[in-house]
């Protein structure tokens, strides 16, 4: 997709590109990142599915929606994601999967359509005294000092925020304010996180500001994210005869640089505790996710 004002570049199919039937692509990871490239090899790439190999270091698909069970550590039970109506890559992906549970119906209709009648918000947005209503009262209480030193850190460059804590840049009376009480609260952060990561926060979610005091600006699956998502997005992908191949802990990328030109030679990775390779050749694509979800999303 080109960048382009408007809708047209998003609505039009592309043209199937030439020699993809010679290609084949390895996919390092199945969390919702590494299963959308393989979407779109499907979708728009055109490439067989048999072509796109899926290689997944555990025994489970879905990243970190996922949740199982480690017979050394108990249950891992992965947190959703804040769902966002402008995660326009999610929701491009999800208008074209099938819904498991629903004939004829997308897995963006399903999704859509249960926030339309059940819309999300909180009457009581913290509590105090073992239950009792904090009264935030959908109120900021942010003091002069504060406001001003949150709208520094949003036009500040982020080179300048390097190393840098939140306690850096925001003032001692800021840690009173219910701002901080639900930014905190929303998005895991504490005063030691970094400030470089709050200002990308910011900028990413300033639009849903007003509903952070009773948390109207979220929006949810129907199911937890892996079964209402992951599921379906590999349910898609099996039909396209995509494959996916378990236990596959990938170690190294060769790559080999020929005149500043970056080529990926052969992958290592080790499974059933041996080490063993895949050789790429000229026609062969591989595909790394960086392992961080809200970026992904």
């Amino acid at each position: 997709m080109y960048y382009s004002s408007g809708t047209y570049e998003a609505f039009a199919h592309p043209e199937k590109p030439e020699g993809v039937e010679k290609k084949s692509a390895y996919i390092i990871g199945t969390g919702l990142a590494g299963l959308t490239a393989a979407f779109y090899l499907v979708r728009d790439g055109q490439m067989p599915g048999n072509h796109i190999h899926l290689l997944e270091k555990l025994e489970l698909t879905g990243g970190s929606c996922d949740g199982y069970k480690d017979i050394h550590k108990g249950f891992y039970m992965r947190g959703g994601r804040e769902m966002d109506n402008h995660f326009e890559i999610m929701w491009d992906v999800f208008r074209d999967v099938p819904s498991i549970e629903t004939p004829n119906v997308s897995v963006l209709d399903e999704y859509y359509w249960l926030n339309k009648h059940d819309p999300n918000y909180s009457l009581c947005r913290a509590t105090v005294n073992k239950g009792e209503d904090a009264h935030t009262d959908k109120l900021f209480k942010l003091d002069k000092d504060s406001a001003m030193a949150l709208s520094q850190l949003f036009i500040t460059p982020e080179a300048d925020l390097e190393d840098k804590k939140i306690s850096d840049v925001l003032p001692e009376s800021f840690w009173e304010t219910n701002f901080w009480l639900y930014w905190q609260t929303m998005f895991a952060f504490q005063k030691w996180s970094s400030a470089l990561e709050m200002k990308r926060y910011l900028c990413r979610y300033v639009h849903h500001i007003d509903g952070l005091p009773d948390f109207s600006a979220l929006r949810f699956t129907k199911y937890n994210q892996y079964e209402s998502m992951i599921l379906p997005l590999i349910e898609y992908l099996k039909k396209h005869d995509v494959d996916v191949q378990f236990g596959m802990d990938v170690k190294n990328v060769v790559i080999e640089d020929v005149d500043g030109k970056k080529t990926a030679k052969e992958l290592i990775y080790v499974k059933d505790n041996k080490e063993q390779s895949i050789p790429l050749t000229a026609d062969d694509l591989v595909f790394i996710t960086n392992g961080c979800c809200t970026d992904t999303s």
